[in-house]
């Protein structure tokens, strides 16, 4: 994926260098395999392109934005749907019609109510093992895009929770809680209960969906009784 950026001469792709080792570690294993990848906000196009190379002749490949010029990046295998990420509707008519998706890249308008609702509409669809990459979420940190430093609803805060929901086993026993945070926290288990793991790097965040699996810790094998060795060199001796 790196060699398809740097010798790049189509459409023009706009990545931070720092996400494409990420990238290659989650998405080689959908190469050269029938998938279903689906990225929010297309801009020029070239991201659209360079995963149409990098997976294969057999993936399938839906772009999504809200500019109707970006028709124009529909080729062999690349679809283009216009409509907003912010849209409830228009993303389950969406998967409905073009899903259930392996792979959702939200690359869009970056505004934490958007991140939000394209992830509460599209995480629970995707695909039984399927990925949710949400990039450029140093947003997550900036009032224009409706985050800030331990800003409620950001992204960043929501996956903070999720980490927490996912240990729940270590501290919800004996725990109290208001009926509203026993609402939400519902939601947030949810979430939980559905992801195998989470991937976090520098401004992007990367939900790996899947089983999981039954939590315990077995002791298994034979002890056997402990042998003193004694070891000897020229200068002493010790067991």
């Amino acid at each position: 994926m790196w060699d398809h950026f740097l010798t790049n001469q189509r459409k023009p792709i706009h990545k931070w260098v720092h996400y494409f080792p990420i990238y290659e570690d989650l998405l080689q294993r959908y190469r050269n395999r029938s998938c279903r990848l689906l990225e929010i906000g297309c801009f020029k196009g070239g991201s659209l392109d360079l995963w149409k190379r990098y997976l294969g002749p057999y993936a399938q490949i839906v772009g999504i934005d809200i500019d109707p010029s970006c028709r124009a990046h529909s080729q062999e295998q690349i679809r283009i749907e216009i409509g907003s990420q912010a849209d409830r509707e228009f993303l389950i008519s969406l998967d409905e019609s073009l899903g259930p998706f392996d792979i959702v890249i939200d690359d869009g308008s970056h505004m934490m109510s958007d991140i939000a609702t394209s992830f509460e509409v599209l995480y629970p669809r995707l695909h039984i093992d399927g990925i949710y990459i949400v990039e450029d979420l140093h947003a997550a940190y900036s009032p224009k895009f409706g985050g800030g430093l331990g800003v409620e609803g950001s992204f960043i805060e929501f996956t903070k929770k999720i980490i927490d929901a996912m240990h729940a086993h270590y501290w919800r026993e004996g725990s109290s809680s208001t009926e509203e945070e026993s609402e939400q926290g519902d939601h947030i288990s949810t979430i939980a209960s559905m992801t195998r793991s989470l991937k976090i790097i520098d401004s992007l965040i990367a939900y790996e969906k899947g089983h999981r699996i039954r939590h315990y810790a077995p002791e298994i094998g034979v002890e056997e009784p402990q042998q003193n060795v004694v070891r000897e060199t020229g200068f002493k001796t010790w067991d």
